[in-house]
């Protein structure tokens, strides 16, 4: 098949969603498929609706004589009405690549019920779906009901497995010290760091240190007032920004820790949450969105209702008095993410998907001016 996909900007941009989205061209090339990125350029909410009427796009979609189309449905602002004009020109099979939902994020209730109508209209374009949690096809079929054909493929738990023993992870959480925290992803509002700052501030700050890994770049608003907060309180010194790192960098940094901490994070699966657990981390992770479906409650981890913030306080003080209820639940998000598939059995999974929405004798095109 020649597919094509569509994202915004580089498909080399470092976040969960475009690991996915690479994981998944590799894989289809791998299988044989011939890939056509088809990049938009990345700009602010309200001028991706231009793309909308964009003919140079439409016609290297139409030209390059697709078997199928993959859209990441971040890209739904650009693609609203453009799948619609798609529609006329071609019966290409389009198919969307599911991350999370936009409106489902943490915001003001009246600019979520903005967006989704124009997410909303977006999923009602498409022909099927690739999710990567059931949380996720549950909340799209919740926005756009019909029932088209999908396929629930979760990011893969093996990235960075095979680096830590169970007898390592035994003796990491018995080492005397402050609880070694980590905040892994995008620095930005929907990730929680800075209701995070307010829990920890209620802790004594010599039982606890915190690394933010992620990228610094994407919300300045969010970091500022992060590192504000933190001066605020006297607890810079309690907290390290480390940007963006390599895959090498990143494994070291969770081997040494204790501890994911992500309770107020709006995660549509949580790459971060299946990687931590993959190297031994009981992770906190938030009640809302895909974290229960890698969480069990006390026992690799805990979840928290979004305002929480005295619950996260309390686990993590409880958890640096009692090192050896760290291990075992250290040794358990270490099984937990055994029992996970890799990426190899999930991109098979959506590969064969992909391969059955194609018509056997291909799409009809037609010429556009």
């Amino acid at each position: 098949m020649v597919i094509g996909l569509i994202v915004y900007g580089s498909i080399d941009t470092l976040t969960g969603g475009y690991l996915y989205d690479k994981y998944l061209v590799s894989h289809l090339q791998r299988c044989g498929h011939r890939i056509r990125l088809l990049p938009m350029p990345m700009r602010s909410y309200p001028l991706r609706f231009g793309h909308n009427l964009s003919k140079s796009h439409l016609k290297q979609v139409c030209r390059a004589k697709l078997d199928l189309l993959l859209q990441d449905e971040l890209c739904h602002p650009s693609l609203f009405q453009y799948n619609r004009r798609l529609r006329y020109r071609t019966a290409l099979p389009v198919i969307s690549i599911v991350h999370h939902l936009m409106s489902s994020e943490p915001r003001q209730r009246w600019l979520n019920g903005f967006l989704s109508i124009i997410e909303k209209h977006y999923l009602d374009t498409v022909d099927g779906f690739i999710f990567n949690s059931r949380d996720t096809r549950s909340a799209v079929l919740q926005l756009s009901p019909k029932q088209r054909p999908c396929v629930v493929a979760p990011p893969g738990g093996d990235r960075l497995a095979g680096r830590i023993t169970e007898a390592e992870i035994m003796d990491r959480a018995m080492q005397s010290g402050p609880l070694r925290l980590v905040f892994l992803g995008l620095v930005i509002r929907r990730k929680g760091l800075l209701p995070l700052v307010e829990a920890l501030r209620r802790i004594d700050p010599s039982s606890w240190r915190l690394d933010v890994i992620g990228s610094l770049t994407m919300d300045p608003a969010t970091v500022n007032k992060s590192i504000d907060r933190l001066r605020h309180a006297g607890l810079t010194a309690n907290v390290t920004f480390w940007g963006t790192v390599s895959d090498e960098v990143l494994a070291d940094k969770l081997a040494e820790a204790h501890l994911l901490c992500m309770p107020f994070a709006y995660e549509g699966f949580g790459i971060a949450t299946i990687e931590a657990l993959s190297l031994g981390l009981p992770v906190l992770a938030s009640t809302r969105g895909a974290s229960g479906e890698l969480i069990e409650q006390g026992v690799c981890g805990h979840l928290f209702d979004p305002d929480d913030l005295q619950g996260v306080a309390a686990a993590v003080s409880q958890l640096h008095a009692d090192r050896g209820r760290l291990a075992e639940m250290g040794i358990a998000a270490y099984h937990r993410s055994k029992r996970h598939m890799g990426w190899k059995d999930s991109m098979q999974r959506a590969e064969a998907f992909l391969s059955q929405m194609t018509p056997p004798s291909g799409p009809i095109h037609h010429d556009i001016a």
